[in-house]
């Protein structure tokens, strides 16, 4: 369980989000909804310790950024809304997700994690395509397999399906829900209040940064 105690950031001199505390539940799938411009993605990046903050993010006892970098790339994993566009293979892309792992070369063992994260989102027919050469949708799910192969406990993502249709929308949320049933603790950065209520646990609502509802979907609706 990921434990947030009084946690506030500001950009500049701007106070973004103030004296947030919730948990997020281990195993469970919670959305993180709010209007453009609430905090959202920037209670996301403290989660991920890409972001100064006040206050305290706990995992267990341990304050996440104490946590060496290194180490804590094998407990969170975080996929932001907007990545660069490059000329890797999909295969190399989602190969990117086990670098917290390497000393020297991929071993078998991340080779077999690295093609499994693959079939798991559905792209093996397109893994030696350049990103470049296959639709955003497809590049999403790429990007997904990267996170999976990361093979961290907590899988942090902001906005996944802005760009997607209906249909990859669907299927991206999905393989988000079965790494949820493998054990995986989500959490998910969404626009969509439907979808949120459809595929996640538990909600939570900000509005200019501040909490006004945290609990689950049942209690949401």
């Amino acid at each position: 369980m990921l434990k947030i105690e009084d946690l506030s950031a500001f950009y500049g001199k701007k106070q973004v989000l103030f004296n947030l505390s919730f948990n997020l539940e281990r195993g469970k799938f919670t959305a993180i909804l709010g209007k453009n411009g609430s905090g959202k993605s920037s209670l996301l990046s403290c989660l991920a310790s890409q972001k100064r903050y006040s206050g305290k993010i706990l995992l267990g006892e341990r304050e996440i950024s104490e946590i060496p970098p290194r180490e804590r790339a094998k407990i969170i994993s975080c996929l932001p809304q907007n990545l660069p566009l490059t000329q890797f293979s999909v295969r190399e892309t989602v190969a990117f997700g086990r670098e917290p792992y390497i000393s020297f070369k991929l071993t078998d063992s991340d080779n077999e994690i690295i093609e499994k994260s693959i079939e798991k989102c559905g792209i093996s027919h397109l893994k030696d395509k350049v990103l470049t050469e296959i639709s955003g949708g497809e590049r999403q799910m790429a990007y997904l397999a990267m996170t999976l192969a990361q093979d961290a406990d907590i899988l942090l993502l902001d906005e996944p399906t802005t760009y997607m249709d209906a249909p990859n929308a669907r299927e991206f949320l999905s393989t988000l829900k079965q790494a949820q049933s493998e054990g995986k603790t989500v959490a998910a950065v969404m626009h969509d209040l439907t979808a949120a209520v459809k595929y996640a646990d538990n909600i939570i609502l900000i509005d200019t940064g501040k909490i006004v509802f945290a609990g689950t979907r049942e209690k949401c609706i």
